[in-house]
């Protein structure tokens, strides 16, 4: 079941397919209101890719890329991904096989199973989590690296008081 879903909406859905609370920590976290998601069941397989405008949730199967550059995207703990994910934020509760990219932050739940790579300004892995990959935490603009870090050493450093410099050599000699 492809279903929009909205704050009015006095609706009663089916325990498989709620959003649990841990799920809805990111969706929350942006500036938009839970008015704005789409919810994909249990029962939908997509093959595909998804472009939008608002957060998503997959209980569903899906194999493709989402790219929600603006929304979070969560995996249900029913949910399975193969692919990959461009969006804001990212949860992972169900199954992924895959790449993430996002400039914020990838939560991977207690009962997640992950397989793939992340490139992320932040990540959390709860306990129990099943994790194999590759993570790259994306640097602040302005933080500098340790190898710049060390050839600005090596450039202010005066001539002669190097490391291999005879000035120094002597001192240690006790000449």
């Amino acid at each position: 079941m492809l279903k929009r879903t909205k704050k009015y909406e006095k609706e009663k859905t089916p325990a498989s397919s709620e959003i649990t609370t841990e799920e809805k920590s990111l969706l929350t976290s942006g500036s938009l209101s839970d008015a704005e998601q789409t919810v994909i069941g249990e029962q939908i397989r997509i093959d595909g890719s998804i472009h939008g405008e608002e957060h998503l949730v997959i209980n569903g199967a899906m194999k493709g890329t989402i790219e929600l550059k603006k929304h979070n995207f969560t995996i249900g703990s029913k949910g399975r991904f193969e692919g990959k994910i461009q969006a804001k934020n990212v949860s992972v509760s169900g199954e992924l096989k895959g790449d993430i990219n996002t400039p914020g932050k990838v939560q991977i739940t207690k009962e997640a199973d992950f397989i793939g790579e992340i490139k992320a300004g932040t990540i959390s892995v709860e306990d129990g989590a099943y994790f194999k990959g590759v993570i790259e935490l994306q640097r602040e603009p302005h933080r500098t690296s340790l190898k710049e870090e060390k050839a600005d050493l090596k450039t202010s450093v005066p001539p002669g008081k190097g490391p291999g410099s005879m000035s120094q050599n002597e001192d240690k000699m006790g000449n």
